[in-house]
């Protein structure tokens, strides 16, 4: 059951390998994700590999890949006290180059509590985010 949803969708002329190839490059996700202050991955970039990161404001936390489709989409599960957040990107090509689309859902018995005390922060950083990810992707 979601109990919280978010989603933005941005076009971009980069090409879809190289918005791929920031998307696994975990270590710069702070770069472009402004919520983020480190992000380290335990393994390969596939389903199944945990990875650390801090939240601006927050403890570390653990993630897991718990989907990976290469070149497609991967989600980034959380954890949480009675909830997980799923952190999905998806990308396909467009007449543009990519169109990313960045979707957050929080689920669990605890969602309405994450949705209330990090839902407003966690929208309003999907749309700067995936424009600074664009930007960095298409080497500008």
């Amino acid at each position: 059951m979601v109990g919280w949803h978010a989603e933005h969708t941005l076009d971009t002329s980069a090409e879809p390998g190289a918005v791929w190839a920031k998307l696994e490059e975990v270590s710069a996700w702070p770069q472009w994700d402004t919520g983020i202050t480190y992000a380290e991955l335990s393994g390969p970039f596939s389903s199944g590999t945990l990875g650390r990161m801090k939240l601006r404001g927050e403890g570390s936390r653990t993630f897991r890949l718990a989907r990976v489709e290469e070149q497609a989409s991967f989600t980034a599960l959380v954890k949480l006290p009675l909830a997980e957040i799923h952190h999905t990107h998806a990308q396909e090509a467009c007449d543009l180059g990519t169109r990313m689309t960045h979707s957050i859902e929080i689920t669990g018995l605890l969602s309405w509590f994450y949705a209330l005390t990090r839902g407003r922060t966690l929208r309003e950083g999907l749309a700067p985010g995936m424009r600074t990810l664009a930007r960095m992707a298409s080497g500008k």
